[in-house]
């Protein structure tokens, strides 16, 4: 059974949503794909000839039993008809391969466009129909981030892959823990705030560490400074991040140009040097990397119907998705590609988006650190297999799709997707 969107509407938006169809199962899950076919081994060979030579996700149903939850196998392709043949086609006597002749009944499939769906779409049931173990299924592991922990009275930049709602500010998703560990050790090169991992009581008898010595921190360790002052190196450091080095170089160049002004020459080479430094370490920077919270994008990927794509939306790390828009432009009444993608992205913001914009009123962490950053609200913390999903796709050597990044309060550039619509569709 294929689930349709009525006539009329596909001939006035011409844009329809692409997702897994929920229905009502008796005694199990409510998630299913599209297509949902009886599989009788006695017609194998009509079975086979009616699949399409497509890339699917498929999930093999058994007869179910009176009193047992029944649990589909879930898996995905690169052609739907060749991989059910090797797993549907009557055994073969001393060929050691799976074989679910005799257990399947039921097949349900939805062909899709692009690996990434396809990755999502597994995704979503694993996840319906093993809870429990679905991270493990689908070998997910925590994304490799950076901290900013606020709620310590000196906070500290580091590498983690935990997540947790205690005021923290994150920065990722990084490419391994390696990268993060060592983009860490580069940037925090350029600032004074500690890198010692123990909780520290300023004391005048502490004795410092390398990093006090080279006068690479600001000691707090022995009352090297001020509470006042950490937190101003502190606030360095969150906007270096928050705005991708533009915060550090701008005030770099600043200086540099009163330097040259007061024609003070050696001091305008450092700052030369110094900016040099900054820019090299941004370079090293991997591209998704930023605060989760403004980890705001499209994705635009080929659908499996001719002629058309497929968007999701990544809003503050979340994602969501798909939803698939036609580029037919033989409809009754025409109406412009850029209202069709206005509405069918407005359906994949999410609900806060309204009542709180990325370019709302400012608001300030209430931490223990007493930092004061004007920083827009800040959405809760998206799933972290989102972030890991995203992070496995955009770091492959094998990525297709478009990925269009947002600024801080940028519009969706319509007119710049449409263009990599067209280009999608006919390559």
């Amino acid at each position: 059974m294929r689930t349709r969107v009525p006539r009329a509407r596909r001939s006035e938006v011409g844009c329809v949503e692409h997702a897994v169809v929920e229905r009502a199962r008796p005694g199990g899950s409510a998630m299913m794909l599209k297509n949902s076919v009886p599989f009788d081994p006695g017609v194998a060979e009509e079975f086979f000839a009616a699949l399409p030579r497509e890339p699917a996700v498929f999930a093999l149903w058994p007869e179910p039993a009176p009193g047992a939850k029944a649990q589909p196998y879930l898996s995905r392709t690169r052609n739907l008809r060749h991989r059910l043949e090797r797993l549907l086609a009557s055994p073969r006597p001393g060929l050691r391969r799976l074989n679910l002749n005799e257990l399947a009944r039921r097949v349900e499939y939805q062909c899709v466009g692009s690996a990434f769906e396809a990755s999502w779409l597994v995704y979503q049931l694993n996840r319906a129909y093993y809870p429990r173990v679905y991270r493990q299924r689908l070998r997910l592991s925590p994304p490799a981030l950076l901290k900013v922990n606020l709620r310590n009275r000196f906070p500290r930049c580091y590498p983690t892959r935990r997540m947790a709602r205690d005021g923290s500010l994150y920065y990722g998703p990084f490419p391994s823990r390696a990268e993060a560990e060592r983009f860490a050790g580069e940037f925090l090169d350029l600032f004074k705030i500690r890198r010692c991992v123990e909780d520290l009581n300023p004391d005048p008898s502490h004795p410092g560490c390398i990093y006090s010595q080279m006068r690479m921190c600001l000691a707090p360790c022995y009352a090297g400074c001020t509470d006042g002052d950490y937190q101003r190196e502190l606030g360095r450091v969150v906007a270096f991040l928050d705005t991708e080095g533009n915060s550090l170089s701008g005030e770099l160049e600043s200086e540099r140009g009163q330097a040259s002004d007061s024609l003070n020459f050696e001091e305008a080479g450092r700052l030369h040097h110094r900016l040099d430094r900054v820019k090299e370490v941004l370079r090293k920077k991997p591209g998704l990397a930023r605060n989760i919270a403004d980890l705001n994008a499209v994705i635009v990927e080929r659908g499996a119907e001719a002629n058309s794509v497929v968007f999701f939306r990544v809003s503050a790390g979340e994602l969501r998705g798909p939803a698939t828009l036609l580029l037919d432009q033989k409809v009754a009444s025409p109406v412009s590609l850029d209202e069709q993608m206005r509405l069918l992205l407005g359906s994949l913001a999410p609900a806060s988006e309204a009542s709180n914009p990325a370019t709302g009123s400012a608001g300030e962490p209430e931490t223990r650190s007493e930092l004061r950053i004007a920083r827009p609200n800040v959405s809760p913390l998206p799933p972290w297999e989102h972030l890991a999903l995203l992070a496995r796709w955009y770091y492959s050597s094998f990525r297709e799709g478009e990925f269009v990044l947002l600024g801080r309060g940028q519009e969706i550039p319509h007119a710049r997707l449409i263009r990599l619509c067209r280009k999608l569709t006919s390559a």
